[in-house]
């Protein structure tokens, strides 16, 4: 409709060119990309400068050089000394040193009247250009030299620019650079050299590219600016030289660029201003000039000191010996000024070596200039996929020069953005008007003007025809993204926020509250950014959910000034409780769109019939009159015109036929696409439906594959969709868009006299069936397997989109890949085609689908698709009658059996990614081989993917019957009971009070993070709005924790003898809320950890207030506390209002109802709303605000917590029975069912689809498949009137973890048997083949857990120790299959916990070893036949000495000894007189480590064995600061032998997070990644072979520890009170 003007004209000189015909070998139509340099001023003028014998570059005298393409001619080492001065003087950026994998690249900008070489030329001759000489230089010859040249000079009227103009010129030809083989600027570090106002210009490109995107990634490159002679606060003689310029005869007018360097420049302050808040991160040099220049009779500096300089703290300045013009020139190499500023440069670029060096063997980055690394992390933390600026290049294309720009002009629209600063101005400007009225287009008009006025400006438009485009939180989501692509600062905090916490806003968890709280209101409004901000948001009415995000706009309250513009249609602006100064509303009326509209038509119908003038203007009125301001009415009715411009009556004929309306303009259009043959009809529905009903626009080659096998052999399918489908549809960037919302409405919609073109429902299923029938294929899994990297954990970190590189070659894969799901939820109920495709699709192909995903390295698409395929589970099992679209018959094809496998292959959907989720990320293939014998064997996969099929990896033990929704179980230690559990995005984190500890572990793994010790009784703890600080509440202090390091960041004294009963963190960052018994609440600075303020100390009569609370709950938003005392109904203060006011009381009849007896209180989310639990179980709703309670009394909670996004209340029972429940019903979502277990704290996550429970020392993780949500877009189908609105069945499971748990786990060597303890202190003997219980062995008592077990290698004893030291052992005699006979050896208690048990070879004596002592027993004697008493705590193991059974070996961080076994008396070997004893790990004294693990390998040649901290626990086993070391069996003939601890074994053990045995002559061990590796001994680090993972619900630190391998190489692994067996997995 319209053509947008180009905004560069100002980068670009339109002057022509001066060159002659002669010298000017190009033609003469070449387009020029810079001025020319004019010729010099006359000498009349010169006489009156300043000058000396130089003439300097002020009075610069150049030929007139023809101008060149940015970087076409540039310039290198060769034609430095070419006697044409013209060929290498000229305009633009060009490259005068070249080298492959330069460090940096150094670019030097001439000042006024300068020019690329002679103004850094001695004596302006070329042959002393002294940026050449930097090539030779030893220190700086590994960097580009470029040198950049504008038109600055004085004389002629055509080159009035201003600094502005030179910055983009030089941004311009920064980022278009192309020479040769020479790779783009923005690769590598970059440093600007700068003399006089060249520092200007730089400091302006920097400004202006910081806050562009397109420039912004070569800015973020800038390293360091080294300044000669740049007038920072201007200079005098600028306006003399101005008023010299326009009084000389034929003298040019003032320069705007000149008047800039007055010292009194208001464009010079701005500058100033600006690059003073972005340059901290910049190494700045600032040199002086010391001599002065002639004035006639007098002499000064032109640049004075006090503006040579800037001032800024990180800032070097020196005098260099040289006057204005010289100090930009060097007489040789060893020219004292020169050498200054060589060692700067030298000095910067040794740096940059440094750090590449450094962060080289870092984790992969990448080189190529995209165009920046910090957009792409930005853009991947946020989960963007499409840019910002490929939306508005797309409406902005509609524009035609010289229309629409009224909305600019308006006085409304200008106060609104100038007075934005101002307390009393609106921030919202809201444009209304009719569909189809051109708001769009207006919009990307101002969004184009703001820019153009340097204005930080983001921007949105929605789109309810792509789902991802029509999201609140994808809107938030993308304006972040360009303001963190913009603004330095923003973006720095927004990578610490994803550093600290590890939070990214790209997966379904993130919905608009969470991203809202985190980024909005935790940062952006809480910083000074430099300028004001412009939002701009087009078509919010079709958001998804529009009132919450208007109202979050509207009542937001930034410190910086934001101003936001609403684009909408005027039915749907809800009533908001405004700020104080109401939005400014501009009602989109025909009258403010006629002129553009007529020039619009005037335009087109000229280009059409130039030479009629009065057909033009009959034609132009009647549409005019037609056209009710609709842009796109007139559009479409040209369009339908063009093909009737040949009489005059036929033109007349076709007005007259013209329909009024955009309706009555569809059915026109659709009748022209129904009147076609029967084909091309055929063809052209199947497009529009396509273009109406699918996620997101279709490119091309997309819908080419989709409209196969109906349609094939396009030639050309672009002009094709636009000819047949009636004006419908357009394409752009090869996207097939539909051409405007309303005209998606018209063909999904039936009219009153029409039928529907596109039935909704045979659309999506038509859709799903062919994205299914496309995925239901073999080939795709030959097709992964090129797009698989080997599985190498040097490269964990790496991650890539490799389904894209799969779409080069199938283009359609992604999106039937993504969004299959989808339209089947949205499909026909009574298709028995798609059930079929769909049922042969799960069976046979659906794991290669879910390769495809883990190739995207994006598995939110498994999860939605899960979600999406409940939906349509769901409406299977509720249909109870035909719909508008579906037939009875839909019951038939659907049994309730079928319905249920479809539900059940969506919570295998679900589980594979919550369990195996990182690991397919790490190796896409795995869901092939490594995940389904992991699956439980009454899941669908296990069902289909294992049954009657052999596999080399098999896993056993444990049931059958579906998937556990217990993630992990962490304890805190046996002795330890905790108080509280905490749920952060990254961590989750356990209060145990008595000790003063706050565990942390990571929410993703469970793995242990840290102990944060506070080192007093803590009673409570809270996290901070961003979830990255913890509070803990001491006897003497209060203290805040970064939870990502551990450290302390600020510490308050407690005063006073109240008892703490709250704290909160407060709105602002530095406050601290703290609540007492006293009934006072005090906020503290934590910046001075002064107090501030006390608000609130109540007054309520004494029948309402009497002794200390029983509870105290501050509101989200900090401004009203709720308090409950025993006996008396909860009061509620406001703590902004009068402190004599009353409170408010909840409504009580009389003395013993529930409300008297509060025990619990807990705000909703929104303030509004206070929850109670009373001491008998009632659970009350008290909403505040219209004073209405609401008993629930179906809850019976003994604990509760609420989620944050407000949707989900957890609760817990007398029986330890967890319930999910959801607002605002409180209708039972899940319920995990427990028999007697007290549950002393739980919480939700952050997102809501875990929770965590407290139990005794133990922590557990919950991660039911209900709570996990789709993503932001609603998943209930609402595309018909007639549809219901699902509900959710609960959910019941049984809670596994409150089985018997196994707490000791021993094997056989024949891989027939295992034996487990177990916590009830029974010893059973299980089958190795399945796990099948055969006997009971013995028990300890009921009350103590197995914690040390072990049989001998001949099956004929087994030993154990439970945790009250008591030792039991027995003989095993197998009597016949599956029976046994057990005869008692030992039964003694010793004052002390086993560490080990150890037979000896020929197992007649037993080695029992505690920390402090050893004893030998004979077990035919059944007597202690020796002891020794070590005096101290020991942090040895022992192992029998493999070549003499006699013998056996002591083994410490520090030494290793042989001892005797009947004796334990010292033996070892004769001392070699040539011999020196050896410590084994020089610098670790037994004291702070101790020998934790000990094995030796089949061949008996080597020993391995594991150090560790000591923790005083016997039980530790974290990795963190483990040592892995090996011992030559042969050493041990040597007095002291010593192991190998080279640095291939220190590389290992950094990637060890487990120990678990040893396999033939391999080191078995878990990786970080918790993948079973095997590595072979003395071979290289790199060797390490991953084998297979295990799944997240294994990950417990307790269980793992008792994880054993046997001699065959089987796994196993407690798991709750069963034990997985893993067969098979080290042949892999």
């Amino acid at each position: 409709m319209f053509r947008k003007i180009g905004l560069r004209a100002s980068l670009k000189n339109p002057q022509p060119s001066e060159q002659s015909d002669t010298d000017n070998d190009e033609p003469a139509t070449r387009p020029q990309s810079a001025p020319h340099a004019p010729s010099e001023p006359s000498n009349d003028i010169l006489d009156k400068l300043p000058h000396h014998t130089g003439r300097g570059d002020y009075l610069r005298k150049t030929s007139n050089a023809g101008s060149s393409y940015p970087g076409e001619e540039a310039t290198d080492l060769s034609i430095i000394n070419a006697p044409d001065a013209r060929t290498i003087d000229q305009l633009g950026l060009h490259l005068v040193h070249h080298i492959q994998d330069a460090v940096c690249d150094i670019i030097f900008v001439h000042g006024l009247g300068g020019s690329a070489m002679k103004t850094w030329s001695w004596k302006r001759d070329t042959a002393q250009f002294w940026p050449a000489w930097l090539g030779d230089d030893e220190q700086l010859y590994k960097m580009r030299v470029f040198t950049f040249a504008y038109n600055s000079n004085f004389k002629g009227s055509s080159t009035n620019l201003n600094i502005t103009d030179f910055a983009k010129d030089l941004l311009f030809h920064l980022l278009t650079f192309s020479q040769g083989d020479s790779k783009p600027i923005g690769g590598r570090p970059i440093i600007f050299v700068a003399h006089s106002m060249g520092g200007l210009v730089v400091k302006k490109a920097f400004i202006v590219g910081k806050h562009d995107p397109e420039f912004c990634g070569i800015m973020a490159q800038v390293h360091g600016m080294l300044f000669l002679a740049t007038p920072h606060r201007g200079s005098q003689y600028a306006k003399v030289l101005n008023n010299i310029l326009s009084t000389a005869p034929m003298g040019a007018p003032p320069k705007a660029y000149v008047a800039s360097l007055d010292s009194q420049s208001e464009a010079l302050q701005d500058i100033n201003e600006q690059f003073r808040k972005i340059c901290q991160d910049l190494l700045l040099v600032s040199f002086w000039e010391t001599s002065k220049i002639s004035f006639g009779l007098t002499k000064a500096h032109i640049v004075e000191k006090e503006s040579a300089t800037l001032g800024y703290p990180q800032e070097t300045s020196s005098g260099l010996n040289a006057d204005h013009h010289t100090i930009c020139k060097f007489q040789n190499r060893e020219d004292p000024n020169y050498v200054i500023v060589r060692n700067t440069l030298r000095l910067w670029v040794a740096r940059l070596k440094a750090r590449d060096e450094a962060i080289r063997p870092q984790a992969f980055r990448t080189t190529a200039i995209d165009v920046d690394n910090s957009a792409s992390q930005v853009t991947a933390i946020l989960g963007i996929r499409e840019a910002a600026e490929d939306e508005l290049k797309l409406h902005g294309s509609h524009i035609l020069e010289g229309t629409c720009q009224w909305i600019t002009r308006r006085r409304d629209l200008r106060a609104w953005i100038e007075e934005l600063n101002s307390p009393q101005a609106s921030h919202v400007f809201w444009l209304v008007g009719l569909p189809a009225a051109g708001k769009t287009v207006l919009s990307s008009v101002v969004i184009d003007h703001l820019q153009f006025l340097g204005k930080s400006c983001q921007y949105y438009f929605f789109s309810s025809g792509h789902q991802s485009k029509r999201t609140a939180a994808y809107c938030l989501r993308s304006i972040a993204a360009q303001l963190a692509i913009a603004d330095g600062d923003f973006r720095s905090r927004l990578f610490a926020l994803h550093e600290e916490t590890g939070v990214t806003f790209s997966t379904q968890n993130q919905a608009f509250k969470a991203i809202w709280e985190k980024i909005f209101e935790g940062i952006i409004f809480k910083m000074k950014f430099q300028q004001p901000l412009f939002w701009i948001l087009d078509a919010v009415d079709e958001a998804d959910q529009y009132s919450l995000l208007v109202s979050q706009f509207t009542k937001m309250q930034p410190i910086s000034p934001i101003g936001v513009f609403f684009a909408s249609r005027p039915a749907k602006i809800p009533l908001l409780p405004y700020r104080e100064t109401p939005p400014i509303t501009l009602f989109l009326t025909e009258t403010d769109t006629y002129d553009d509209i007529r020039t619009y038509v005037q335009r087109s119908v000229k280009s059409v019939l130039p030479d009629n003038k009065e057909i033009q203007i009959d034609v132009t009125r009647r549409i005019l009159e037609m056209a009710s301001g609709s842009f796109l009415w007139v559009r479409l009715a040209l369009e339908t015109l063009e093909h009737n411009w040949h009489t005059e009556d036929d033109i007349r004929r076709s007005l007259t036929e013209l329909p009024q309306g955009m309706e009555n303009l569809y059915s026109r259009m659709l009748a022209k696409v129904q009147n076609q043959s029967p084909r091309l009809r055929a063809m052209a529905e199947r497009i529009l439906t396509w273009v109406a009903c699918s996620w997101r626009p279709l490119t091309i080659s997309e819908l080419a594959v989709a409209l196969q096998p109906d349609f094939t052999g396009f030639i050309r399918l672009e002009e094709t969709v636009v000819d047949i489908c009636g004006h419908f549809v357009s394409v752009h960037n090869s996207r097939v868009l539909i051409i405007h919302m309303t005209a998606r409405d018209f063909l999904l919609k039936k009219g009153i006299d029409r039928y529907v073109l596109i039935n909704s429902r045979e659309a999506h299923t038509h859709i799903a069936e062919t994205c299914l029938r496309y995925l239901s294929s073999d080939k795709w899994r030959r097709v992964f397997k090129y797009f698989q990297r080997p599985l190498d954990i040097s490269d964990k970190n790496r991650k890539q989109n490799k389904l894209l590189l799969a779409e080069e070659g199938d283009p359609f894969l992604g999106y039937a890949t993504c969004y299959w799901a989808f339209h089947l939820s949205k499909a026909h109920l009574s298709s028995s085609r798609l059930s079929d495709t769909l049922q042969e699709f799960l069976n046979d192909y659906c794991l290669s689908w879910i390769e495809a995903i883990a190739l995207s390295q994006n598995l939110r698409y498994l999860t939605r698709s899960a979600q999406y395929l409940k939906t349509y589970a769901k409406r299977l099992s509720r249909a109870k009658g035909p719909g508008p679209f579906d037939s009875p018959v839909s019951l038939t094809f659907f049994p309730e059996q079928h319905v249920g496998v479809i539900k059940s292959w969506a919570n295998d959907f679900v589980r594979v990614v919550g369990k195996f989720g990182s690991n397919m990320i790490q190796c896409p293939s795995s869901i092939h081989t490594l995940i389904p014998p992991f699956c439980p064997r009454g899941s669908m996969i296990g069902e289909t993917f294992l049954m009657n099929r052999e596999r080399a990896l098999t896993v056993s033990g444990l049931p059958h019957d579906g998937w556990n929704d217990c993630l992990a179980t962490v304890s805190v230690g046996d002795d330890l009971t905790a108080s509280k559990v905490l749920a952060a995005d990254r961590y989750f984190l356990v209060l145990v009070g008595s000790e003063g500890s706050l565990f942390v572990w990571y929410a993703d793994t469970c793995e242990s993070v840290r102990i944060i010790q506070h080192q007093e009784y803590v009673n409570l703890a809270a996290l901070d709005d961003t979830q990255t600080l913890v509070a803990t509440a001491g006897t003497q202090t209060y203290r805040i924790w970064d939870i990502s390091t551990g450290d302390e960041i600020h510490r308050i004294q407690r005063t006073g003898q109240a008892l703490t009963t709250a704290i909160a963190f407060g709105n602002e960052a530095s406050d601290f809320l703290i609540g007492r018994d006293d009934c006072s609440i005090t906020n503290y600075d934590l910046r001075t950890t002064a107090s501030v303020s006390s608000f609130f100390r109540p007054t309520a009569p004494s029948t309402l207030v009497q002794n200390c609370p029983k509870a105290m709950v501050l509101s989200p938003d900090r401004s009203k506390v709720a308090i409950a005392w025993r006996g008396k109904p909860p009061l509620v203060w406001n703590m902004s209002a009068d402190p004599a006011q009353q409170p408010q009381q909840s409504r009580t009849r009389k003395s013993t109802d529930a409300l008297c007896a509060p025990e619990n209180l807990q705000w909703l989310p929104h303030g509004d709303s206070l929850l109670i639990m009373c001491e008998n179980t009632l659970l009350v709703e008290w909403c505040l605000y219209d004073e209405e309670q609401i008993e629930h009394n179906h809850i019976h909670p003994r604990e509760m917590a609420i989620s944050q996004d407000g949707n989900f209340l957890l609760t817990s029972d007398h029986t330890g029975t967890m319930s999910v429940w959801m607002f605002p019903r409180l209708t039972l979502v899940y319920r995990l069912v427990n028999e007697n277990e007290y549950i002393r704290s739980l919480t939700l996550s952050p997102d809501g689809q875990r929770f965590y429970d407290i139990r005794g020392s133990v922590c557990n993780a919950w991660e039911p498949d209900a709570l996990v949500r789709a993503d932001e877009e609603s998943l209930e189908d609402q595309s018909s009137v007639g549809d219901l609105v699902l509900a959710t069945e609960p959910v019941i499971r049984s809670d596994e973890s409150s089985q018997c748990q196994i707490t000791a786990l021993t094997g056989d060597s024949e891989d027939r048997y295992f034996c487990v303890g177990r916590d009830n202190g029974t010893v059973i003997i299980q089958e190795a083949l399945d796990g099948k219980r055969i006997r009971k062995v013995y028990g300890h008592s009921s009350t103590s857990a197995v914690i040390n077990l072990v049989w001998s290698a001949s099956g004929r004893y087994i030993v154990s120790c439970d945790d009250s030291s008591h030792i039991i052992a027995k003989r095993l005699e197998v009597k016949s299959e599956a029976k046994w006979a057990v005869y008692a050896v030992l039964d003694i208690r010793l004052a002390e916990s086993v560490q080990q048990f150890l037979f000896s070879h020929d197992e007649k004596l037993l080695l029992i070893s505690t920390a402090t002592s050893d004893h030998v027993w004979n077990m035919k004697t059944k007597k202690e036949i020796c002891a020794r008493r070590w005096g101290s705590r020991q942090s040895r193991r022992w192992i029998a000495h493999p070549l003499r059974p006699s013998l056996l070996v002591w083994i410490d961080p520090k030494e290793v000894h042989t001892y005797n076994w009947s004796t334990l008396e010292h033996s070892d070997p004769p001392q070699d007189p040539s011999e020196t004893p050896q410590v084994l790990t020089p610098g670790h004294s037994s004291t702070n480590k101790i020998v934790q693990w000990i094995a030796l390998t089949e061949n008996q040649q080597t020993i391995v064995f594991e150090t560790l901290p000591s923790t005083g626990h016997t039980s530790t086993r974290a990795s963190s600061g483990l040592h892995l070391e090996l011992l030559s069996t042969s050493d041990l003939r040597r007095q002291h032998p010593h192991a190998i601890s080279s640095d291939c074994m220190a590389d290992l053990a950094g990637r060890v997070k487990r120990l678990i045995g040893t396999y033939q002559d391999t080191i078995v061990f878990l990786d970080h990644d918790y993948w079973v590796c095997t590595w072979r001994i003395e071979s290289e680090v790199l060797d390490v072979k991953r084998h297979f993972f295990l799944p997240r619900d294994w990950l417990n630190s307790g269980t793992l520890q008792m994880a054993v391998l046997n001699r065959r190489g089987t796994f196993f692994c407690p798991k709750y009170g069963d034990v997985a067996i893993v067969r098979g997995g080290l042949r892999l």
